[in-house]
């Protein structure tokens, strides 16, 4: 839920509840009013009534109502001099419809004789009064929310602006450029976020740049004096007057030297997927990739004398980054290769939406999902432990997803993509 939306929802409710609040002061406080105003008039026409209240009895007795509004009947004792005020209904004559009236009991000694008087009034008019005015109170209500309605709809939108401004350059921006020029804002809180943002990502690209230019110069340098121990190494072996624990200790030195050649370029590889170095667009053609891979490594699947079965379309395509998609498709076969079992079988299979490597191998020595982190490698493994690795982390940047199974001796890797990743050739 956007900020601005959040904020309109807390102000409404928070002006409803006081709306209701002061609707329900104000009701009260209105009929309070009312009734006391009642209550003076009731009082007058009480002293109009005891200043003859020998008149008001006779016409009593003779059921003749002196005062329509007034009701006196006579009664064996008299509680006092006690006035009630209550409130009650009247019925009206004609209609058969009941009206509020307000109502003050009183009692007065006549001729020896203890009468109660009750004086009433109607309240109708006050109630509609009343009515009319928390109709009012609601209307202003609604419109007051309607207000703020559009307020947050086109006030609040613009001045927010600079902050959503601010939110998309942010989701811009990538490691690799160069620190964010935000336009300035005349609000002085969204003008300090600019200005730390701004800072923040300068540290973040001269950090960056620092690293990438570390890790390109030390890539590069150590391939120089690791291709000249590979050579003198060879140049060794060639010596003659060799015995054979000088020509082991040469070899070792060459073995180890492609090894951390080979160690530096995987890392290097990883640093560039990591940083995005490769781009998201691009059209892969997975058969092609794979029969490339197969007739480089076809010498080590004769000598291994694997059963390769293959079903590979042309017409396939994936979006992704094709050097990246060489790399994946290289590491699935190789690994499927050289962990393979002499003699076993190696099935290769594509689909519109996925790719499927099954080969024969040992059992494992951890669950599968753990072999993809970087530098895990079985206990025969001889290689670096960055092949699987390498092809999550290529999953991740394309949109693909990786998922590896082992059952009865037999390890699948399958990769999938969606429909929409995958585009005619």
């Amino acid at each position: 839920m956007k900020l601005q939306t959040q904020s309109s929802i807390y102000l409404s409710s928070f002006s409803l509840v006081v709306f209701v609040l002061i609707g329900i002061v104000l009701y009260s406080l209105l009929r309070k009013l009312s009734n006391d105003e009642l209550d003076a008039i009731l009082r007058q026409e009480r002293t109009e009534v005891l200043s003859n209240p020998e008149l008001l009895l006779i016409a009593n007795r003779a059921g003749a109502p002196f005062f329509s509004r007034l009701i006196a009947k006579e009664i064996a004792k008299s509680p006092g001099d006690t006035e009630v005020f209550y409130d009650s209904v009247n019925l009206i004559k004609g209609s058969g419809e009941k009206s509020p009236i307000r109502c003050l009991r009183f009692y007065e000694t006549v001729q020896d004789q203890p009468v109660e008087f009750i004086l009433f009034k109607s309240k109708l008019p006050a109630e509609q009064l009343v009515q009319q005015i928390i109709l009012s109170m609601t209307l202003i209500a609604i419109l007051f929310l309607f207000g703020i309605f559009l307020l947050n709809r086109f006030a609040f939108r613009r001045i927010w602006r600079d902050f959503y401004n601010t939110i998309q350059a942010l989701k811009n921006y990538g490691p690799n450029q160069k620190a964010l020029r935000l336009s300035g804002s005349r609000i002085n809180e969204f003008r300090t976020l600019n200005e730390e943002i701004e800072k923040m990502t300068l540290r973040v690209s001269d950090t960056y740049d620092n690293l990438h230019n570390f890790t390109s110069h030390t890539t590069h340098e150590i391939q120089t004096p690791l291709a000249v121990i590979r050579l003198k190494s060879e140049l060794l072996m060639q010596t003659s007057n060799l015995n054979d624990e000088q020509l082991q200790l040469i070899q070792s030195i060459g073995d180890n030297s492609r090894h951390l050649s080979q160690l530096n370029r995987s890392l290097a590889l990883l640093f560039k997927i990591d940083h995005h170095h490769y781009s998201s667009t691009g059209i892969f053609y997975p058969a092609t990739g794979i029969l490339r891979q197969l007739d480089n490594l076809n010498e080590l699947i004769d000598i291994k004398e694997l059963k390769l079965t293959t079903r590979l379309p042309s017409e396939i395509t994936v979006s992704m980054d094709p050097s990246l998609g060489d790399i994946l498709v290289h590491n699935l076969v190789k690994n499927a290769i050289v962990h393979n079992q002499p003699g076993g079988m190696l099935e290769i299979d594509l689909q519109p939406d996925m790719l499927k490597v099954v080969n024969n191998g040992p059992d494992l020595s951890y669950p599968t999902d753990h072999y993809f982190s970087e530098f895990i490698k079985g206990p025969d493994s001889k290689g670096l432990g960055l092949g699987l690795s390498l092809v999550r982390k290529i999953c991740e940047v394309s949109s693909l997803s990786v998922k590896y199974t082992y059952n009865n001796g037999l390890h699948q890797f399958k990769i999938t993509w969606s429909e929409k990743n995958n585009k005619p050739g």
